[in-house]
C-alpha cells in the first residue's frame, strides 16, 4: 500500500532534518525529498515546526508501539521481557537511523521547541519506566537501581551505540551488539541473568 502524501511527507521532513539539521531545513528542501509540490506541502503543514513536531511525534509513537508489544507479550517471562525490549530498541533503531539520530538531536536550543519535543519524548519515557517499575515491584529489577536513570541510560545506550556505527558505516544489530548491550543490562536484575 502506497504511503499517504501526509506520511510520504513527513518521510522526506525525517530526511531533511537527519541530513540538514533542523535550523538548514527549509520547506522547499522538504517537498522536495518528499517529491510533493509545495502546496501539498503546506495543504497539510503549515510551518516547519509543526512538521518538525509532527515526525517526532510519529517516530515516538513508533517506538512505544513496539516496547508495548514486546512487554505485553505473555508468551515471554517478564525478565525475557525487558531483555527483548533491549533488542526491539536496537532493531528499532537499527531499522529508524535517521529518526535515531533526530531523536538523539532534536533538541534546538529554541526553549519552546525544546520543551515540546521534551513531552513527546515523556511518553516515550513514561511508557519505559512504568514496565520497568513494575518489574521493580515484581523482584526482578534491583530494588536499589532508580527505574528514570535506567530507562535514560537504554534509549542513551542504544541510541548512541547505532549512531556511532552508522557513522562509522559499521552493521549494525549483530549478534555481538545485541549480547553486548544485554550485558551491560544484565546488571540490574536481582539475580543476574
Amino acid at each position: 500500500m502506497a504511503p499517504s502524501k501526509k506520511d510520504q511527507i513527513a518521510n522526506g521532513a525525517l530526511t531533511a532534518f537527519a541530513q540538514l539539521g533542523y535550523s538548514e531545513t527549509t520547506m522547499d528542501a522538504i517537498a522536495e525529498m518528499a517529491q510533493v509540490a509545495k502546496g501539498t506541502l503546506y495543504y497539510h503543514f503549515s510551518t516547519k515546526e509543526e512538521l518538525f513536531l509532527y515526525v517526532i511525534e510519529k517516530g515516538v509513537k513508533m517506538l512505544i508501539y513496539h516496547v508495548d508489544h514486546v512487554m505485553q507479550n505473555e508468551e515471554l517471562s517478564l525478565e525475557d521481557r525487558i531483555l527483548n525490549v533491549l533488542d526491539e530498541h536496537l532493531r528499532f533503531f537499527s531499522e529508524n537511523q535517521d529518526l535515531c539520530f533526530l531523536l538523539l538531536s532534536a533538541f534546538s536550543g529554541d526553549g519552546q521547541r525544546d520543551r515540546m519535543v521534551g513531552n513527546l519524548l515523556g511518553g516515550y519515557f513514561s511508557t519505559m519506566e512504568s514496565h520497568m517499575l513494575e518489574l521493580q515491584k515484581q523482584g526482578y529489577i534491583r530494588a536499589d537501581i532508580d527505574i528514570r536513570t535506567l530507562a535514560s541510560s537504554l534509549f542513551g545506550m542504544v541510541g548512541f551505540t547505532v549512531l556511532r556505527k552508522q557513522f562509522r558505516k559499521e552493521p549494525v544489530n549483530s549478534a555481538a551488539d545485541k549480547q553486548t548491550l544485554r550485558y551491560m543490562l544484565s546488571g540490574m536484575f536481582q539475580n543476574n541473568v
